[in-house]
């Protein structure tokens, strides 16, 4: 440890203060700290590697969401310590249309909330409204790998002729903050075009992409008699779509080998009860959500490696659905938001009214 200028008690290194113990506090914590002094503000605030490093030491957790008629809210689970992180709310929602979340990417959100759409960063409470994309299916959002001032972009798509049963999917991505949505193409086929284009909607609201390597990969349709033993990929630096194999049959596989296409099977899930809905995290969690009695939803927990069993249960009372994306905080600054006082306070807020960090039920009972 330093010692003090006056010769006092020892002191930590303030960059060590900074790097190892800041960097893990959650981001309110962490903001809170900027009255500290002068110099903390001035890091804590525009030192990106320093902001980096704090989102990538936040944990990946898992965002459902829930309401009613008089509310809809997007809400954090974090199972580890047993607890539901409000995310962002409405002050209504009689339709997924007053809220809804589309995608999710270093912190960010896209979201449907009042019937448009925005990006947001809970974290920091901004957000900034796509206009241009109102008339497009949401993909993903992804930093553009190619840049290193921390743009990122939209994958979006629409049915061209829209007004007709036969349009096929053409794809388009939009930097945020920009003016212009550029047309990347079609995808192979049978993507692009008759039964698949038309699931596709419904594919990505159940069965969105999975980022891996600066790629957007998308699972295996499986239609009336018929199976596509495919996925399809879309590399985000070439803007090209192809073709990647998957295994035959399985359960929960791992891709080990992704040069190789090598896949290998790892275990096996069981549960009780019809399942709706599936997700792994980064941790090994296995989150299951599922119908009990009525209008009751599950959340449960189990941890890949064991037996399968379920670990922990938890359960709401309204509508619940469980989003195949992560929320990790970020205080990463993006020119695209609005600053105070120029258009990021409207009548229709995202983040007013949130109530704090409260204990999830803890539902352990056997199944019914």
């Amino acid at each position: 440890m330093a010692e003090s200028a006056g010769g006092g008690e020892p002191r930590l290194p303030e960059e060590l203060v900074l790097w190892e113990i800041l960097t893990r506090l959650p981001a309110k914590s962490l903001l809170r700290c900027r009255a500290v002094c002068t110099s903390w503000r001035r890091s804590l605030t525009s030192d990106t590697g320093l902001l980096l490093a704090h989102h990538r030491r936040q944990p990946a957790l898992q965002l459902v969401t829930t309401g009613d008629a008089l509310e809809g809210r997007i809400d954090a689970l974090d199972p580890r310590a047993g607890e539901r992180r409000p995310v962002a709310r409405t002050d209504r929602a009689a339709s997924p249309t007053d809220l809804d979340l589309l995608a999710a990417c270093d912190g960010l959100l896209v979201v449907c909330a009042y019937g448009a759409l925005h990006v947001c960063n809970p974290a920091t409470r901004q957000r900034a409204p796509l206009p241009l994309l109102h008339a497009y299916h949401i993909s993903g959002l992804y930093p553009h790998a190619a840049s290193w001032s921390y743009s990122y972009r939209v994958l979006c798509w629409r049915k061209e002729p829209h007004d007709t049963a036969d349009g096929r999917a053409v794809y388009y991505v939009h930097t945020v903050g920009s003016t212009e949505v550029r047309c990347v193409g079609e995808p192979p086929e049978p993507w692009a075009t008759g039964d698949i284009a038309e699931v596709m909607p419904m594919l990505e609201l159940f069965h969105p992409h999975v980022l891996v390597q600066g790629r957007f990969h998308w699972r295996l349709v499986e239609l009336p008699g018929r199976k596509y033993n495919n996925m399809l990929v879309f590399d985000t630096v070439a803007e090209s779509f192809r073709h990647v194999e998957t295994p035959v049959e399985g359960d929960l596989w791992v891709l080990e080998d992704y040069q190789n296409n090598v896949w290998s099977l790892k275990h096996r899930i069981k549960v009780q009860r019809p399942v709706l809905f599936l997700v792994q995290d980064a941790q090994g969690d296995v989150f299951i959500n599922s119908k009990k009695k009525g209008t009751r939803s599950a959340c449960g927990t189990c941890r890949s490696g064991t037996d399968g069993s379920v670990l922990t249960r938890y359960e709401w009372s309204g509508r619940l659905n469980l989003k195949r994306h992560r929320f990790k905080e970020s205080l990463v600054r993006h020119a695209f938001f609005p600053t105070e006082g120029n258009g990021s306070v409207d009548e229709t807020p995202l983040f007013n009214g949130l109530s704090a960090v409260v204990l999830l039920p803890d539902d352990n009972s056997e199944p019914d």
